[in-house]
């Protein structure tokens, strides 16, 4: 089975390998790394919106002990603070397995002979397609949001990434004002991670944030 943050990045990963969650995709896939061990009860986030670890010891799977290391040795930090950073670490291995399962597969973008950026084809499209069809299940009311199901509908709502991934020709008739809205719902009902979930939601609008205080200050330079 493959984990919450590889469904993330297969689902936010368009057929020909771009990249649908923009500048928040580290930030994304850390949250989901932390909404699986919270499941898990492994790590949870406290009243005070800090983390803290539950219980240690091996999952049995290799991402998901490197992300509780590196979540782990940041216990008691806030998650929108850390989980950019956690997430630009663990981006490559999460591609790195996907590749490995035959999933997606690496694409260099090349100008006059340089590598500007590598693109992640998908290779294999019925894991991808299985994981859309829950989460159009999800969001047409068709189906209940399940712990799994759920963390990836917030996460991708946090983002504002769920109308992009969800496109429109998987939902015809529903706008993006009702998928947004039904994002929002799912993110307010009760399971596990929804604190995480709001980690993620604060830690994109600070990344927009610093990215505007940035083009600002190179605009008037």
């Amino acid at each position: 089975m493959l984990t919450i943050a590889e469904e993330l990045l297969l689902v936010a990963t368009d057929v020909e390998g771009r990249n649908l969650l923009s500048s928040n995709r580290n930030v994304a896939l850390a949250g989901a790394f932390l909404s699986e061990l919270a499941l898990r009860e492994r790590l949870t986030v406290d009243e005070r919106k800090r983390l803290r670890v539950v219980t240690g010891g091996p999952s049995g799977d290799p991402l998901l002990d490197q992300a509780f290391a590196l979540l782990a040795e940041r216990q008691g930090r806030k998650p929108k603070d850390i989980l950019e950073k956690v997430g630009r670490q663990l981006l490559q291995p999460v591609l790195d397995s996907l590749v490995r399962r035959e999933l997606v597969r690496p694409e260099p973008v090349r100008l006059a002979g340089l590598t500007l950026t590598t693109r992640w084809p998908v290779q294999t499209v019925g894991a991808r397609d299985a994981a859309l069809a829950d989460l159009v299940r999800v969001i047409t009311g068709a189906a209940e949001a399940g712990p799994r199901t759920g963390a990836l509908v917030s996460l991708l709502y946090a983002v504002d990434a769920l109308p992009k991934v969800v496109a429109k020709e998987l939902r015809p008739g529903l706008p993006n004002r009702e998928v947004k809205r039904r994002g929002k719902e799912i993110l307010a009902g009760r399971w596990a991670p929804e604190a995480v979930a709001r980690a993620v939601q604060e830690a994109a609008a600070a990344a927009g944030a610093a990215a505007a205080v940035a083009a600002s200050a190179g605009g008037s330079s």
